[in-house]
């Protein structure tokens, strides 16, 4: 059952949504808001139902409102030990039916097409109670071998040998998807017509990079390649626009090997400023890790969790963005940046010299560190030979403060005799 609401901001009921705010202490003042109206051509309009438009409280408002589909539907979930396990167990699904949503866009798997049926009548009459309605155009029923598209990916199940069930799940960009990406690649071309190498680098590069970093979790290699062929394409269309040249002078001049490290002569780049397009197609695939039933990023007890799960995230990724002596180097930095201790991630990572190279600095690995874009600028800015610049970059942690308490500074003591031990 892949279905959608129809107007969910516009058309929530405001005595059910208050209700279940209960007694949070600003409920008199969501209240306000929700009753607050609008005015439109010197036209004052009363709200009476649905959520402040373009109000940044709204999605979360939504989120309240439509909290409780999963229970309705009868989904329940029971823990099962495992000593195997570092959290000493697992949550299992004990249902036939499992409930995904994000916002108003939601997925109900189901064991048969009579269930599925049955549980679009339950959420009917569920979201009836709070003044929505499900959309006739966007809620269909369907057999997974069809496929069904959600928040831009297709899901479906393909036929193989290779399995028991002779059947495989794969899920990949959507069309529409895919589709929604040139449209804006077009647009962008469009602005672009007496731009600079430079400047369409510049324009593009987030665009590509975004669209990747999104669909990096799913079988996209081949949407990758495809995409980045149509791109090569619009470039050359770009040069011909431009220098009312040949096609071989455009790719003479600006394909070549532009990206350090990597044996591709297709590149688009810009000699002079050295910078170049990235390609969807090294954008590496990293398998998504379920989250545990129940575990929060909100829950104070689980700080540790996520932090150790954005880690071996990072782990994973490193491996397959970064060559071994430069995950050498994000290891040895717990992959943070030591000037904002945030996680590096893989784009607009900057290595940077701890005692630059024109003052006798070598580029081995215990002279070097990785830094983001922002904080390399911003530690050349403040003086890269600051001494307390210097001393935070090679403890790898944040810069002290000058006022530091007792407990800091046994901490101090504490972590460098471990660094005395280690060596």
């Amino acid at each position: 059952l892949d279905a959608d609401i129809s107007g969910c901001f516009d058309n929530i009921a405001h005595k059910p949504l208050l209700d279940k705010i209960g007694n949070f202490p600003a409920k008199k003042l969501v209240e306000q808001w929700l009753k607050s109206g609008y005015i439109d051509k010197d036209v004052f309009y009363k709200t009476e139902t649905g959520t402040p438009q373009g109000g940044t409280i709204s999605p979360l408002l939504a989120n309240i409102a439509l909290h409780g589909m999963e229970e309705e539907l009868g989904i329940k979930y029971r823990w099962d030990k495992d000593k195997r396990r570092k959290s000493g167990g697992f949550w299992t699904n004990i249902s036939n039916r499992t409930f995904v949503r994000f916002a108003d866009d939601f997925v109900v798997l189901t064991e048969n097409k009579e269930d599925a049926d049955e549980a679009k009548a339950i959420l009917q009459e569920w979201l009836t109670k709070i003044g929505l309605n499900l959309s006739d155009e966007k809620t269909s029923i369907r057999h997974l071998t069809a496929g069904f598209d959600f928040l831009g990916w297709n899901f479906r199940k393909y036929r193989t040998t290779t399995r028991k069930s002779e059947l495989v799940t794969l899920i990949k960009p959507s069309k529409r998807n895919i589709q929604k990406f040139k449209d804006k690649l077009k647009d962008e071309f469009r602005k672009l017509k007496s731009a600079t190498p430079t400047q369409v680098i510049g324009k593009l590069n987030p665009v590509i990079r975004g669209w990747g970093n999104y669909h990096d979790g799913v079988v996209a290699k081949e949407t990758f390649s495809y995409l980045d062929s149509h791109i090569f394409w619009k470039l050359k269309r770009w040069g011909l626009r431009k220098y009312k040249k040949s096609s071989s002078w455009i790719l003479e001049k600006h394909f070549g090997k532009y990206c350090p490290g990597r044996d591709d002569k297709w590149v688009f780049g810009d000699k002079s400023s050295k910078m170049y397009l990235q390609k969807l197609a090294w954008t590496p695939i990293k398998r998504h890790t379920l989250v545990q039933y129940m575990n929060s990023p909100d829950d104070p007890n689980l700080i540790g969790y996520w932090e150790q799960r954005k880690i071996k995230q990072m782990e994973k990724t490193a491996k397959g963005r970064l060559s071994a002596g430069k995950d050498k180097i994000a290891n040895r930095q717990n992959y943070t940046c030591p000037v904002c201790n945030q996680l590096l991630g893989t784009n607009g990572i900057h290595t940077h010299h701890i005692i630059p190279k024109h003052l006798g600095g070598t580029d081995k690995y215990d002279n070097l560190v990785y830094l983001h874009e922002d904080c390399h600028h911003s530690i050349h800015a403040l003086g890269a030979l600051n001494p307390d610049i210097q001393k935070m970059l090679k403890a790898g942690i944040k810069k002290p403060s000058l006022k530091r308490n007792k407990s800091q500074k046994v901490q101090t003591r504490k972590s460098k005799k471990r660094e005395g031990s280690d060596k």
